[in-house]
């Protein structure tokens, strides 16, 4: 009996002690921006949390819908762990309770951040910016476009342009366009009459634009040549040059504007515990410089940029050579007016 009694409870401890295993290994499902991007993070960050850890991560890709996470949450049916959001998404979801509330304790010192890296519901996964580039092959010798007010130039540099099919980032080039300075951009956004001389620049460079709406689509378009310049994300035109080789360079000093996107943990999610222990991991410096080691995006940690090499830290945005160009988009202004002006923006566009 005695013999039996050790036989069941031996037996007990193996199923429980696997139970604790598979249960330690569950994935965590991360939500990215997809493409490279998602390439950059597995390869520079999320394999070496498995590799230390045991834990997997599953990446799911997404366009940045806080709709999504709002309806997962209210239906009490999260498949989200962990998300990347945009600033102005950001605030919502962190309003509206959507995203779980990070301690200093995950994050470590708010000092150690640059403005606007990190949020109570969130730390930077990527700090990103939306630049000019053009083909070489095209414009020869550093004769392309030098300012906004040049891609602007029809006359002078003549070819269509592509332009992100959206209200932010497109007024502000438009505003650009016209002679607003960075500091100045949303003292003029902010009223009307700034709302619409954004849009009467936007009337004179209309018949000459390609709309993108993907990253994919407008490096298509640059690829094709349906378009001799475009506005981008910055790292993907780093990416073209360096790995495809591609004829395309970038105009920093045209001035540019820069964001952070966020990974932040959606609240009720089936591993949420283990996405905020996620989080505290991805917030060690050098577990966090590890995606902008292979993407052209700048890190939320000060000590993180310290970790990558001059080199390529020269294609950062937040790089000292570019960053004097440079201003931070508006996230309260967006939050506050982005619904109201993309409305407007995609009747001007069905026009």
């Amino acid at each position: 009996m005695k013999t039996y009694l050790r036989t069941v409870s031996a037996a007990a401890l193996v199923i429980a002690t696997s139970t604790l295993v598979a249960s330690a290994a569950d994935p965590i499902t991360v939500v990215g921006w997809g493409g490279t991007w998602d390439k950059a993070y597995k390869d520079g960050v999320w394999d070496k949390y498995t590799e230390q850890t045991g834990i997997p991560i599953i990446q799911e890709e997404w366009g940045g819908e806080v709709a999504k996470v709002r309806a997962q949450v209210q239906a009490g049916n999260v498949t989200y762990d962990v998300v990347s959001v945009e600033a102005p998404a950001m605030e919502i979801g962190c309003a509206e309770g959507l995203f779980v509330p990070l301690t200093r304790e995950v994050t470590g010192d708010p000092e150690n951040y640059l403005p606007g890296t990190l949020h109570e519901c969130g730390v930077a996964s990527d700090t990103w910016s939306t630049i000019m580039t053009y083909n070489t092959d095209v414009f020869k010798d550093g004769s392309g476009p030098k300012t906004w007010a040049d891609f602007w130039d029809v006359e002078k540099f003549p070819g269509k342009r592509g332009l992100y099919s959206q209200a932010q980032f497109t007024l502000e080039n438009a505003l650009m366009a016209d002679g607003v300075k960075g500091e100045d951009m949303y003292k003029v956004l902010s009223t009307p009459e700034g709302v619409d001389r954004a849009f009467a620049m936007l009337d004179k460079i209309k018949p000459h634009v390609v709309w993108w709406s993907t990253t994919t689509q407008g490096i298509q378009n640059l690829d094709s040549g349906e378009v001799v310049m475009s506005d981008a994300f910055n790292a993907r035109i780093t990416n073209e040059v360096v790995q495809e080789k591609k004829p395309y360079t970038i105009v920093w000093d045209a001035g540019f504007f820069y964001g952070t996107d966020f990974w932040a943990v959606v609240k009720g999610a089936p591993h949420e515990k283990e996405g905020v222990d996620l989080l505290k991991w991805f917030s060690i410096p050098e577990n966090q410089a590890g995606f902008s080691k292979l993407y052209a995006y700048g890190t939320g940690r000060k000590e993180a940029a310290a970790l990558i090499p001059a080199e390529w830290a020269a294609n950062l945005p937040t790089s000292d050579d570019h960053i004097k160009f440079a201003t931070a988009y508006d996230n309260d202004f967006w939050t506050e007016n982005k619904e109201a002006l993309e409305e407007r923006f995609k009747a001007w566009q069905a026009k």
